[in-house]
């Protein structure tokens, strides 16, 4: 009888420091949960055999399984996980590579440093970090906004 008590003692204390991970990072708990969990199956096979063994591990798998699925489906929706998890989505196209910007597009200005292939530009009283479409640019060259894709100002000697 004591076997079934460690099998039960070591299945529910790992199951409580799986879900306590979830508030305290660092794996530390989810580790020692998952260790306690298999030395359950392991105590299991050793006590009881083989087909009791796998039972055991058949059961804690399914447990697992459900417990992560339901916990999935509820948190979000709890007053901790409202907290924890990102409320707002982002705006529709942030993130993708090539986000057009024409703001600047066809505005010229001056290199005020030399463009090798980036640097500063004066473009029309503003200074921006671009970067030279092909080759160098010497300071004080103008320039051309060709293309700007977020944050990437590419220029072009006029």
């Amino acid at each position: 009888m004591t076997a079934l008590y460690g099998i039960l003692v070591l299945g529910l204390v790992g199951f409580l420091m799986l879900a306590a991970e979830v508030f305290v990072p660092g794996l530390v708990l989810g580790i020692m949960g998952l260790l306690a969990l298999a030395g359950a199956i392991v105590l299991a096979f050793a006590a009881y055999g083989p087909l009791t063994g796998t039972i055991a591990l058949a059961g804690i798998s399914l447990t697992t399984l459900t417990g992560f699925i339901v916990w999935m489906s509820i948190f979000p929706r709890t007053a901790i996980g409202r907290r924890i998890m990102l409320r707002d989505n982002l705006a529709p196209g942030y993130g993708t590579k090539k986000t057009p910007n024409p703001e600047l597009v066809g505005r010229h200005g001056s290199a005020l440093t030399p463009l090798r292939p980036s640097g500063t530009a004066l473009i029309e009283g503003r200074k921006v970090d671009v970067v030279a479409e092909n080759a160098f640019i010497t300071k004080g060259t103008a320039v051309q906004v060709v293309l700007q894709e977020g944050l990437r100002v590419v220029v072009r000697e006029v």
